[in-house]
């Protein structure tokens, strides 16, 4: 199968779902502490590639080095710099789509929350994002990226620092679902032991359940892995069986 955000939202939104209705506030607790490691070891590995490149660790690196390669007609995203500032507006997003159908909206605000300000903690901590709302309780999402010394064209320099990099950071969807998974059967293990291992069975079936035993079984095994350091795309496609699956 052809892996895209809507499998990646049902993975959060699943251990949410679990996490909550089994141990209430301590797996509300447990839910933000994987989303927090996700994002920051995201942002550490987009860190890595532009210190490899010998770039610095501003927003203009943090755009082009950016790891996430987006379904494009999921999205309605507008961005915009100004002095100091890129404005971000998302009013459709496959994840809100995916958290108001599971009637998981809860789960949409607390992992949007969390998400793309750990991803920016973990590439540089001095960096400035200000996530004023979500579209899971109000009309769009809205962000801020904030640095006194940006200038306005920060993405168009984005754009060309990436393209003399010469290298694409972009990572198939199956890697950041095997990722997410990742994070959140680490947190479900650490946290709650045995019962936390259980808690992932439990996702693991229902994932087959809702999109087939090979895609469960490519998860599971792919999601063994570390995500702590950088991994080429064609690296990653090399160990890929997705596509067999059905």
């Amino acid at each position: 199968m052809k892996w895209n955000e809507y499998h990646h939202a049902w993975i959060v939104s699943e251990f949410y779902r679990l996490f909550t209705a089994q141990w209430r506030e301590r797996g509300t607790a447990a839910f933000i502490q994987a989303a927090q490691t996700y994002g920051e070891q995201r942002g550490k590995r987009m860190a890595m590639r532009a210190i490899a490149d010998g770039q610095p660790l501003d927003f203009v690196s943090y755009f082009a080095y950016g790891e996430y390669d987006s379904t494009e007609e999921f999205f309605d995203v507008s961005m915009w710099g100004e002095p100091g500032v890129v404005n971000e507006q998302v009013t459709r997003c496959p994840w809100a789509d995916l958290f108001a159908r599971r009637g998981l909206k809860e789960c949409g605000r607390i992992y949007c929350r969390e998400i793309d300000r750990a991803i920016v903690r973990g590439f540089n901590p001095e960096l400035i994002l200000e996530t004023v709302s979500t579209q899971h309780f109000e009309d769009c999402c809205r962000f801020y990226f904030r640095d006194a010394g940006m200038a306005s064209d920060a993405l168009e320099q984005a754009d060309v620092r990436g393209a003399a990099a010469g290298a694409d950071p972009k990572l198939p969807m199956s890697y950041h679902c095997a990722h997410v998974f990742h994070a959140y059967a680490a947190a479900a293990r650490g946290v709650f032991g045995a019962d936390g291992e259980r808690v992932t069975e439990e996702v693991l079936a229902g994932f087959a359940a809702e999109y087939g035993s090979k895609a469960a079984e490519e998860l599971a095994e792919r999601g063994s892995g570390s995500f702590e350091t950088i991994v080429s795309k064609k690296e990653w496609a090399d160990g890929d069986k997705t596509e067999e699956c059905v």
